[in-house]
């Protein structure tokens, strides 16, 4: 059974309305066809159990905490952050702004206590995956609706959003205890200001990580998304529409994938992934993209940019009758950026 099937069974389920929302988590960014960006949910693998819920009181300073004890090892090693956008806002500022960009992230998280694994802007929601030196990596979603704050909301058209409850952004902490003695899951929900919807979600023995998260968090600022990769070039009456980038395992690796879009549901994605070794054995150029060199795979859903030589850049965009076409994959080609060197946030 695929993810939607799954998803769309689960939901069935619980017709009733007491879907247990927390276990639908949302990818923001799909890998794959770019069109499931705007459908993508996750669902938890193991049925969980009955939730408890303790109290947590919501501290000063927009919602963000005092300090809290954490006895987790830090972060083994320091990788990339999103790279800063000079005179734009931060979500505290100026909470209306917040998923309005998919180029931009309203939030950020102090060096010292968290690093980034990924972090992602797309249909109104921003988010990042976050390593507290902990087994399991913290999540953070932010919204200016609690349904998108879920990401049920990128399953709207099957029209499934009705059958979900959202549960209230009032700063309880949620854990949900699951069969066979695993780790628990905790969820913790608050507004930050009103209007603004703040989740983080972790796997754990304890909450510690995803309190020491909450710590972490950074209000006041904002970042660019798309750092490593550019599109300077669009197809007429498309736009940019999500990003995602994922820097785990940098220096070694990195994976980029931006969304553009157009009307009547057309949608490419435009991914980058790094390091040379994954791209191969190149094949031989068999058109060109704003005179770049590219390869168009037989299928012709998907073409490769070739000028790029530590990385694979390819632009996939669906089947004719429902996405972009080769000339708008070559139009995108042709004005992509790549930062000189990967492996070196320093200077995306």
């Amino acid at each position: 059974m695929d993810l939607d099937q799954r998803i769309i069974s689960t939901l069935r389920e619980h017709a009733d309305g007491q879907v247990d929302i927390d276990r639908l988590t949302s990818g923001a960014v799909a890998r794959g066809r770019a069109r499931r960006v705007r459908r993508r949910a996750a669902v938890g693998g193991t049925a969980l159990g009955v939730a408890a819920v303790i109290g947590l009181g919501v501290a000063g300073g927009g919602g963000l905490p005092v300090e809290v004890p954490w006895t987790g090892a830090k972060p083994a090693a320091r990788s990339a952050t999103p790279a800063a956008a000079p005179g734009v806002p931060g979500a505290l500022a100026r909470p209306d702004l917040v998923g309005k960009d998919p180029g931009l992230l309203h939030f950020g998280v102090d060096p010292a206590r968290a690093r980034y694994l990924s972090w992602r802007s797309a249909a109104g929601l921003e988010s990042a995956e976050l390593d507290l030196g902990g087994s399991e990596p913290v999540s953070f979603f932010l919204a200016r609706n609690a349904t998108v704050a879920e990401g049920v909301h990128l399953e709207r058209d099957d029209g499934l959003v009705a059958a979900v409850a959202i549960p209230p952004y009032d700063g309880e902490l949620t854990q949900f205890s699951p069969e066979g003695g695993s780790d628990a899951t905790w969820v913790l929900r608050w507004q930050p200001l009103p209007g603004l919807f703040a989740r983080l979600r972790t796997t754990a023995p304890t909450d510690a990580a995803l309190q020491a998260a909450r710590s972490a968090l950074r209000l006041d600022v904002a970042h660019r998304c798309s750092a490593p990769m550019r599109l300077t070039a669009l197809p007429a009456g498309a736009w940019s529409a999500g990003c995602e980038v994922t820097v785990t395992d940098l220096p070694d690796a990195l994976d980029v994938s931006l969304i553009v879009d157009g009307r009547g549901q057309r949608s490419m994605e435009v991914r980058l992934q790094y390091p040379h070794s994954i791209v191969g054995d190149r094949q031989e150029p068999n058109a060109t993209a704003g005179g770049r060199p590219v390869y168009v795979y037989p299928q012709g859903e998907k073409m490769e940019l070739l000028d790029i030589a530590k990385a694979q850049v390819t632009a996939g965009w669906g089947l004719p009758h429902r996405g972009f076409t080769e000339e708008d994959a070559a139009t995108v080609l042709g004005g992509v950026q790549v930062a000189e060197h990967l492996d070196r946030p320093a200077t995306w």
